[in-house]
């Protein structure tokens, strides 16, 4: 597959596509390819699905993260905008199947039926409720090739050990929403992005902020439905930050305490990962190694996305807009 184009600095001409106000554009050297901004306005974007007319589903926190304002926005291909759901509890995760939007909330797993932009909406309704987490937030969604929705709960501690449901990875059919959750993996402290790759589940793993390991990055086979076996363990807590360990999976890739990994995507060849408090998106090889820099002086750059013309697309909570880095 195509390897991503790595970028070390981009420029600082933007075109901007939509509404306006999202901020200025990252310090780019003189001479070098333009970030192009193709939505704008947005309120602390998190997650974003790009559809195939061109138009965007777009989680946002919509005010501070305990106001309980978050929305899921559909923006056009124009620049209009219409709000799909709102009220909602720190939605860091969004996902389109065929009929259905899906969104993290930071206790819930919830979807409302959805023909499409221009069509009806459905109530929002629970899949999964009372869901632990770190006290803010679950992280991103995904859907495998076989129809599945990803989700992960993150790790809290009860009487020394994790809480039950938590630090947990997850799957359910998105045909069967009803259906119990199968167990992909446990000891994810903070999974929060995850991506298919070549029959592997890539997922970013933010450190226990108490005792700060450095944040990682793992990739494993994805089992399959009904496989059958113990679930993948990431090392949560008894490993975490020591390690090797039996049984448990190791890092393709360590990043600096507190960098906070919050958006990944990957072709084949390489994984681009989103360090949403350095600014940066950088690129690690598919088998591991050392990162490399694509792009930094972003303005939390928090989730990605690969665009139609071979780009990728980076959601910017700071600066409240997507932007599309040259490929």
């Amino acid at each position: 597959m195509r390897s991503f184009v790595r970028l070390a600095a981009l420029a600082a001409a933007v075109a901007t596509i939509g509404a306006c106000g999202g901020g200025p554009a990252p310090e780019r050297a003189e001479g070098e390819p333009p970030i192009e901004v193709i939505v704008d306005g947005l309120d602390r974007p998190t997650q974003f699905v790009p559809l195939d007319d061109g138009s965007f589903v777009v989680a946002q926190i919509a005010g501070d993260e305990a106001d309980g304002t978050g929305e899921v926005v559909l923006v056009r291909p124009d620049g209009g905008r219409e709000v799909l759901l709102d009220g909602l509890d720190v939605p860091t995760g969004v996902a389109v199947t065929p009929g259905a939007i899906w969104v993290a909330q930071a206790t819930s797993l919830d979807r409302a039926d959805w023909s499409g932009p221009g069509g009806s909406l459905g109530a929002l309704e629970s899949v999964e409720t009372g869901l632990p987490n770190n006290g803010r937030s679950q992280g991103s969604l995904s859907v495998t090739p076989d129809g599945r929705v990803l989700f992960a709960t993150t790790g809290t501690l009860l009487d020394g050990a994790p809480a039950p449901r938590s630090a947990t990875l997850w799957s359910v059919p998105a045909t069967d929403p009803q259906q119990e959750p199968t167990v992909v993996g446990v000891g994810a402290k903070n999974a929060y992005a995850t991506a298919v790759d070549d029959g592997d589940l890539v997922v970013t793993e933010i450190g226990d902020a108490r005792v700060p390991p450095p944040d990682l990055l793992v990739r494993f086979p994805l089992p399959s439905p009904g496989a059958g076996g113990a679930p993948v363990d990431l090392g949560w807590p008894a490993c975490r930050p020591e390690g090797p360990c039996p049984g448990v999976v190791e890092p393709i890739a360590r990043f600096a305490p507190g960098s906070t990994p919050t958006g990944v995507a990957a072709d084949g060849d390489e994984v681009l990962v989103a360090l949403f408090v350095e600014g940066r998106v950088v690129a690690v090889p598919s088998s591991g190694g050392a990162a490399s820099t694509v792009v930094d002086g972003l303005q939390g750059p928090h989730s990605l996305a690969p665009s139609s013309d071979g780009g990728i697309l980076v959601s910017e909570y700071g600066a409240g807009r997507i932007v599309r880095l040259p490929g």
